[in-house]
């Protein structure tokens, strides 16, 4: 399957409220994506971590890890040019959030901002969501 061959599906709306995703976020997801033809995109989770519940996830996609058909537990969407995988079940801890590409000195990392955010893990890798 190629990047040509995925199918995308529009959201119902009031099904996902937006996500936002900084301009230099952007430019180093598409690099990420472009490192290798098998990348197709990302995919946007929580996982259980931490003292405080959870922890944001974003994982590189690829093209050979996609099912033949689409599962019913997903939703998929274009954000300027990235594809982007979300299970349904994460689209409440999801809502409203907003990626950033942080370089501090030689650090360069990701960061999660949003604003239902109820407390954090001491070490910030964790939280909950009001």
């Amino acid at each position: 399957m190629n990047k040509n061959e995925v199918k995308t599906y529009l959201l119902k709306k009031n099904t996902f409220q937006n996500i936002s995703i900084t301009k230099d976020a952007i430019e180093q997801i598409l690099f990420l994506i472009n490192l290798n033809s098998d990348n197709i995109g990302i995919r946007l989770s929580i996982k259980k971590s931490g003292c405080a519940g959870f922890r944001y996830s974003m994982k590189l996609l690829k093209a050979s890890e996609l099912k033949k058909e689409k599962d019913e537990k997903e939703v998929s969407f274009f954000y300027q040019n990235i594809l982007i995988y979300i299970y349904s079940k994460d689209i409440p801890f999801l809502e409203g959030i907003r990626i950033d590409f942080v370089k501090n000195n030689i650090n360069k990392i990701f960061k999660f901002y949003n604003t239902k955010l109820e407390k954090f893990c001491g070490c910030g890798e964790s939280f909950s969501i009001n």
